[in-house]
């Protein structure tokens, strides 16, 4: 496979400590190390750009949320793997893409497991339960089940 690219859109979205918990997530199960990190917050009137997530948590516990957040995570050789996650006051997007499909597709499935947790929606499908050999058995025998 040459690369690899997923998107996904969450509606109704308002939690942003969510996307910064899902980009730090991220980071770490990629792992993008060493990083490059860009958040840029528009304000009513100012734009804000950061280079961590750091500074990030402290402007998000002012009273007034930005407009708009954009959280851009990469490993330095960016092409490999990198995960956006696109606030704009209404929904979350979440992108993720590179050349390195194992830790592209790692960081963008932790980061995609801390939105779903969000909304209480689990992510895998459970396993299916072993067949009751014994209870079958006794079935066809005409045996009555035994508690």
């Amino acid at each position: 496979m040459e690369s690899f690219a997923l998107s996904e859109r969450w509606n109704g979205w308002s939690r942003l400590d969510v996307m910064v918990e899902a980009a730090r997530a991220a980071i770490a199960a990629g792992p993008f190390d060493p990083l490059v990190c860009e958040v840029v917050l528009e304000w009513d009137d100012d734009t804000t750009t950061l280079d961590n997530l750091a500074e990030l948590d402290a402007l998000l516990r002012l009273d007034e949320g930005p407009l708009s957040l954009d959280i851009y995570i990469a490993h330095v050789v960016e092409a490999e793997a990198s995960l956006t996650l696109v606030y704009n006051g209404r929904w979350l997007q979440i992108n993720g893409a590179g050349s390195d499909w194992q830790r592209a597709r790692q960081a963008y499935d932790a980061a995609q497991v801390e939105l779903a947790m969000e909304y209480g929606i689990t992510t895998f499908k459970l396993p299916t339960p072993p067949r009751d050999t014994v209870a079958e058995s006794r079935k066809r025998l005409g045996k009555p089940p035994q508690d």
